[in-house]
C-alpha cells in the first residue's frame, strides 16, 4: 500500500513540474497571474480564519492579552527603576552558611544479588 501511494504522489509531482515548465515557456504572464491569485487567496483565508478564531476566543483571549500587556509594562518599569541611585547602601557582612549535606534518597533500595556466586557452566 505504501509503495503504491509513493508512485502516485511522484506521478502527481512530475505532472505538476511538467505543467510548470511548459507554462513558463509558453505563457509566463499567466504563471505569474496564477501565483498572485494563489497568494491572495491564501492571505484572505488566513485573515478570515484569524478573525473568527479571535472572536471565538472571546473574553478569555482579551483578558489574557491585557495581562500580557500589563506584565510587559511592569517589566519595563522595573528596568527603568533599577538604575543606579546616588545613595550608597551599606555593605552587609556575609553570614557563614552551613555546608550543604546530601540527603539520602529514601525511595531507593538495594537489592542483594548473586554477584559473588559463580555460575555452573558446562563450557568455559
Amino acid at each position: 500500500m505504501k509503495r503504491g501511494s509513493n508512485w502516485f504522489f511522484l506521478a502527481i509531482a512530475g505532472l505538476a513540474g511538467f505543467y510548470l515548465i511548459t507554462t513558463m515557456i509558453t505563457n509566463p504572464a499567466a504563471l505569474l497571474q496564477q501565483a498572485a491569485i494563489l497568494v491572495i487567496t491564501i492571505a484572505i483565508i488566513y485573515l478570515v480564519f484569524r478573525y473568527f478564531m479571535k472572536r471565538k476566543m472571546g473574553s478569555d483571549y482579551s483578558s489574557y492579552s491585557k495581562a500580557v500587556k500589563q506584565s510587559k509594562r511592569t517589566a519595563n518599569e522595573k528596568t527603568y527603576s533599577s538604575s543606579p541611585s546616588k545613595t550608597v547602601t551599606p555593605i552587609k557582612k556575609y553570614v557563614k552558611r552551613k555546608p550543604f549535606k546530601k540527603k539520602s534518597s529514601s525511595h531507593l533500595t538495594v537489592i542483594e544479588g548473586k554477584k559473588g556466586k559463580k555460575k555452573n557452566r558446562a563450557l568455559f
